[in-house]
């Protein structure tokens, strides 16, 4: 069955963003989607656009856009009047058409930035294909955009839009941000597109997905989506536009996080906050918005193994199963290679704990090089052999696939995560025999 406008998902940002705003709104399915529905939503932002803080939204996404953007008697009504317009001169829907969103439908009236965001305007014909006077997008496609900020989250002055190809990820996050709509109505307090407080986009954008994650019963299992999160301001004066590309394995790690690793993770997330000062935090908005390096590492491909334990406190914020995970999910570390470090850190913790030998603890927290640490390994073996201990510390096979396969390059590594799991295996040896101080609480998660 296909509904009398023909509905699909574009690719297009925009023109997606206003599809599943329209799809949460009037809680149906694209092909059961009438011109109805657009009638109703096109008077409901017709009605919420003109409000101060809304419109104040406007002028970063539609700069221009009369009469919403200027100041003007009955902007309602003459709003409502624009997208009427565009509603009573839909074309119909073909099997090809010049409008670049869609394809489907031929374009009537070349737009520009006030109703496209990011495209550009009429004198500056460089922005568009062949020097034309605007861009080609058809009257559907043109309105459906104007939904589009129904689901933007505000961020230091500029939106942040996202698009999946994950009908799971767009519909969760549209209930999401309606459902804060309909609490401003309900309140009568509108305060514009969602906005959290977030002025640090790359915050915003993992605050973002994790509300995706935590706050639906969807099982993400089978789920591989793209992530991209445009982060913009089309205002006059300077648009400009930043993308956020999140890998699809850093959100598969971030769904494996099981409801009881929920406040072992914050742990990690806020050990990666810099120019925190914790003794003087006295809530969320205190730091959130400062820069924090595990998320800008998890978006530019960069390893963030030295933030799941603290060397000071000899401390393992998260289980080894959960530091598998994103081992194996983000790294791409073969599982034989973890399981041969772990049971190498197994070895070494019962070593230390039935020697009291924490000189070999201190001795591997500081090899500076390959060579110093390989040799620790050295004397551990000579020292168990004395000791007449049977078992292999490791066989040479492990020592040259799964230890140090790449020898220098990779024993860094190697040594955090067999620090992590000897920190699992014995803080609390530690902390017993006056080692190590005892872990307080997360405002001790400052390295000296």
């Amino acid at each position: 069955m296909t509904s009398e406008l023909g509905l699909r998902i574009t690719g297009n940002a925009f023109v997606d963003s206003g599809i599943y705003a329209l799809k949460t709104f009037c809680e149906k399915d694209l092909n059961d989607i009438t011109k109805d529905d657009l009638i109703n939503l096109s008077e409901t932002i017709s009605k919420l656009y003109p409000k101060a803080k809304w419109n104040k939204n406007m002028y970063t996404v539609f700069p221009n856009l009369q009469p919403l953007t200027y100041k003007v008697e009955g902007k309602e009504e003459k709003y409502f009047k624009v997208l009427k317009n565009l509603l009573d001169n839909i074309p119909p829907v073909n099997d090809s058409g010049d409008c670049m969103a869609c394809g489907r439908r031929n374009t009537d009236t070349q737009v520009v930035k006030s109703n496209v965001p990011l495209t550009g305007s009429g004198s500056l014909k460089n922005y568009f294909s062949f020097a034309n006077d605007g861009a080609d997008y058809c009257n559907l496609c043109t309105l459906l955009i104007q939904f589009s900020p129904l689901v933007m989250y505000a961020s230091g002055g500029k939106m942040i839009l996202l698009h999946s190809d994950s009908s799971k990820v767009m519909n969760h996050w549209s209930k999401k941000a309606l459902k804060n709509i309909s609490k401003q109505e309900s309140m009568q307090v509108y305060t514009g597109c969602f906005n959290e407080g977030y002025t640090n986009p790359q915050n915003a954008v993992f605050k973002m997905i994790m509300d995706i994650i935590r706050d639906s019963d969807e099982r993400w299992a089978d789920e591989y989506p793209s992530l991209n999160f445009y982060y913009f301001t089309n205002y006059n004066q300077g648009p400009e536009l930043e993308i956020f590309n999140v890998p699809t394995n850093v959100f598969r790690f971030l769904t494996y996080i099981p409801p009881d690793e929920y406040s072992n993770w914050n742990m990690i997330v806020r050990k990666g906050y810099v120019y925190v000062k914790w003794d003087k935090v006295k809530e969320l908005n205190d730091y959130k918005n400062k820069r924090n390096t595990v998320y800008n590492n998890l978006l530019t491909n960069k390893s963030i193994l030295y933030y799941f334990f603290n060397r000071k406190y000899k401390k393992a914020y998260c289980s080894w199963d959960l530091l598998k995970y994103y081992m194996m999910e983000v790294r791409k570390m073969d599982e034989e290679r973890l399981e041969t470090i772990k049971s190498l850190g197994d070895k070494l913790a019962e070593y230390i704990k039935s020697n009291n030998d924490t000189k070999v603890l201190h001795n591997l927290e500081t090899a500076k090089n390959y060579n110093s640490f390989r040799n620790i390994l050295r004397k551990v073996i000579k020292k168990r052999i004395a000791n007449s201990e049977e078992e292999l510390l490791f066989t040479y096979d492990e020592y040259v696939k799964y230890l140090f396969p790449e020898g220098n390059l990779t024993w860094r590594e190697t040594q955090d995560l067999l620090l992590f799991r000897i920190y699992e295996k014995l803080h609390e040896w530690l902390v017993a025999e006056n080692y190590v101080e005892e872990f307080k609480d997360e405002t001790d998660i400052e390295e000296e």
